[in-house]
């Protein structure tokens, strides 16, 4: 269509005849419109209208049409206020208000929609001789109160901009410039359904029309003494009340309309407004060309004098030029339409924004609430928990979340301005109870375990451990020097012994292999081995350690406690040695042990067989003896209690009479756990910690052998990988076992299936 135009775009106007004498009247249409309506109001004269693909148009738009031989421009106002719009548009709208305003709260949302409503209003009503207010029921819906309010202060704000930009128009009026709009827009209602059961729908309009009045006088929205925003006529009906059904599917009978028009014989003569239905005696055509008419000869005069605005002249009325008012129209818009919030129409927001602000300073000092000098992150946790709930108890609204978000950041500087824990876990999983401090000053977790030193005949306080130098050699050399551990017979293990003051660790080493010296060439094979002599293991020895490298220190320990009659069978490891075993598992397992000899020289060689009478060993096989070997694998927990062990599921306990029925079958044949829960009052968890035998006088070498994995999958920790270790006769050795477990900087915690690998304990046959 020709005339038909979207604001802010009138080029299509401007080639109008007659732009430059034709004198026009204005007519807005605003309101609400059900779902399924494709935003139309006012099914009369909706026709007129461009249906125009909405899915084009804006969030808000104003589409237009001229009827020239009439000369009246139809303006309508599709907003979110339709149910339409507001649908097609939601998501969108969702995503700008948690972009700009980090919201996505409905009523936030709708602070859009409302202040995008307000500022389409101004322009209209600023540009509009007669403003159609359309409603799809009968009933003033209050709300355009506050969208009047916001409109009308809106304008004071912009007045002196609009009057100041509207001199540019050609050949504008002075009065106006001076007004800021050529009238005061008088506003009517149409409702598009009426109540069911009316009988007199006349005496219903005339109600409602007392009742506008009174609502729109009391609030200040018009006024009889002075300019206002808009008008409402004094002595003509500015109510109408649509009698007809209103159709769901407003396209659809749109559509069957002009179908029924172009049918031979049933073209209707239409007359302005536009309209396919019948000139009826009650129509809302004959009622807006009552205002058209009046606009028209004698104009609009709603007001008498000036006096609410101190800007406001008096009354002034007139017809603009086609072409004075497209130039005026553009300017307004490009003023009035702005992507920017109306505070005064926020009312949810803001309501909801103070009793934020009031709420957050007492969730703060809650936070804040006899707070240490310093604290650990679980503590900032359950104190930030208390105030949110505090927050979320007496905060409302649509910014909740936002602030909620403060509250959370305000609590969380407050916590990192000087109040951290340093909270670096210890070998054990304690965290440091210091204040955040650098790498190079030592952590304190404040928890001291019992320990007890190599020999198990001494009970100290251990600190915890933060570094596995510490649990596995630093603290048992201390209790060595009390123990007097230092002075018993020992088996040292092979530790890295570095020709430099800073060895290099082995992952250190392959990085500078890689790397080419200052000349450009890479490094000689002798000088390759020149650098692997000065490496060392990062961590623990384990299988998996490349051939030849070391650690810096032994994690293990293996002491002679002196002859084996040190240990009594009947009556077990003595308290005054052995301190802190739990009631009756303070004694050793007997094992039995078969052992082949490597000569024959000891078997007669009688026949094949002897000569008693029942059948004897062949005279081909190896002789063998037996020898009894006590064995022990002890658990230690951090109260210092002490116990051991009869099977890998079983803890050991002499009955009444000193007597252990058990044998140390079961200990040398099986995986025996690292972990063990303590019969203890504490119910801590025990760790294996010593190996004990007790050799024999016979010819015969008794060796230990240990692998520890403490995990599935994990590395296999040894103590030297040069092969079992062979202990002397007839004595008592003890071998500690590592605290901690770290191969390659990785540390290996607490895990249920940690296990001392089979293997352990073993007896050879000495060599002739």
């Amino acid at each position: 269509m020709k005339n038909t135009f979207i604001l802010p775009d009138l080029e299509r106007l401007l080639e109008v005849p007659g732009i430059t004498g034709d004198k026009v009247v204005i007519i807005s249409i605003i309101g609400k419109t059900p779902y399924n309506s494709s935003g139309l109001k006012i099914q009369s004269i909706g026709r007129i209208i461009p249906t125009l693909d909405q899915k084009d148009l804006a969030e808000c738009s104003i589409e237009g049409s001229y009827d020239q031989e009439n000369q009246i421009v139809y303006l309508h106002l599709y907003s979110l206020l339709d149910a339409d719009a507001f649908l097609r548009n939601y998501q969108q709208l969702c995503e700008e208000c948690i972009t700009e305003r980090n919201c996505d709260d409905f009523l936030a949302i709708y602070d859009e929609v409302k202040s995008s409503f307000a500022r389409y209003l101004l322009l209209l009503f600023h540009i509009s001789h007669i403003v159609v207010l359309s409603h799809p029921t009968a009933t003033m819906d209050t709300n355009y109160i506050q969208y009047f309010k916001a409109v009308d202060t809106l304008s004071q704000k912009l007045f002196e901009k609009i009057t100041h930009h509207l001199k540019s128009v050609d050949n504008i009026s002075s009065e106006w410039v001076a007004n800021g709009r050529f009238c005061t827009p008088r506003l009517i209602f149409h409702f598009e359904r009426c109540p069911k059961n009316i009988g007199n729908v006349k005496k219903l309009e005339h109600n409602l029309e007392d009742k506008i009045y009174h609502i729109l006088k009391k609030t200040r929205i018009i006024s009889t003494t002075g300019c206002s925003l808009l008008a409402i006529p004094l002595n003509d009906e500015f109510v109408y009340i649509s009698e007809k059904a209103s159709p769901n599917d407003r396209l659809g009978e749109m559509v069957r309309g002009l179908i029924a028009d172009c049918q031979p014989g049933g073209g209707i003569h239409v007359e302005v407004p536009y309209s396919s239905q019948p000139n009826l005696q009650k129509s809302f055509k004959r009622f807006l060309q009552t205002h058209i008419e009046q606009a028209r000869t004698r104009g609009f005069d709603d007001t008498v004098s000036s006096g609410r605005h101190q800007h406001a002249q008096s009354m002034h009325f007139e017809l603009p030029v086609l072409k004075q008012w497209i130039q005026a129209t553009q300017i307004l818009y490009k003023i009035v339409i702005k992507k920017k919030l109306i505070t005064s129409l926020c009312t949810d927001t803001r309501f909801s924004e103070q009793r934020c602000l009031k709420v957050l300073p007492l969730a703060l000092a809650r936070y804040q609430e006899g707070l240490p000098s310093h604290y650990a992150k679980v503590e900032h946790e359950a104190r930030l928990g208390m105030a949110l709930a505090l927050f979320r108890a007496q905060a409302r609204g649509p910014v909740f979340d936002r602030y909620a978000e403060q509250l959370e950041m305000e609590c969380q500087a407050h916590w990192e301005n000087g109040r951290q824990q340093c909270e670096a876990a210890s070998m054990t999983g304690n965290p440091c109870k210091l204040p955040k401090h650098t790498a190079e000053q030592d952590h304190m977790s404040g928890f001291i375990h019992k320990a007890i030193c190599d020999c198990g005949r001494k009970v100290g306080p251990r600190e915890d451990p933060y570094n596995a130098k510490q649990a596995n050699h630093q603290f048992y050399q201390l209790m060595s020097k009390e123990c007097q551990c230092a002075k018993l017979e020992r088996v040292s293990f092979p530790t890295f012994q570095p020709s430099t003051k800073e060895p290099k660790h082995a992952k250190d080493s392959e990085e500078n292999r890689s790397k080419p010296d200052k000349g450009g060439e890479t490094l000689l094979e002798g000088e390759k081995e020149k650098v692997g002599a000065l490496e060392c293991l990062p961590g623990m020895l384990t299988l998996s350690s490349p051939p030849g490298l070391l650690p810096v220190y032994s994690s293990w320990s293996l002491v002679c406690l002196g002859a084996s009659s040190l240990y009594s069978h009947n009556l077990g490891l003595s308290e005054s040695h052995h301190p802190g075993f739990l009631s009756s598992t303070n004694y050793l397992l007997p094992w039995d042990v078969t052992v082949y000899s490597k000569t024959k020289q000891t078997w007669p060689h009688v026949g094949k067989y002897s000569s008693r009478g029942r059948r004897g060993r062949p005279t081909g096989a190896l002789p063998q003896f037996t020898v009894k070997v006590f064995i022990g694998v002890e658990y230690e927990c951090s109260s210092g209690h002490r116990f051991m062990l009869a099977s890998p599921e079983k803890m050991l306990k002499a009955m009444p009479g000193s007597i252990v029925k058990d044998t140390g079958h079961k200990v040398a044949e099986n995986d025996m756990p690292l972990y063990y829960p303590c019969a203890c009052r504490a119910n801590r968890l025990a760790q294996l910690m010593r190996l004990h035998v007790v050799t024999p006088k016979a010819p015969v070498h008794c060796t230990l052998d240990p692998k520890v994995q403490p995990a599935p999958g994990a590395p296999v920790f040894v103590a030297t990988n040069e092969g079992p270790i062979k202990l002397t006769q007839s004595a008592y050795w003890i071998m500690r076992l590592p605290y901690v477990y770290v191969a390659d900087k990785e540390h290996h915690m607490y895990n249920p299936a940690a296990r001392l690998l089979h293997g352990v304990f073993g007896v050879t046959e000495m060599d002739q």
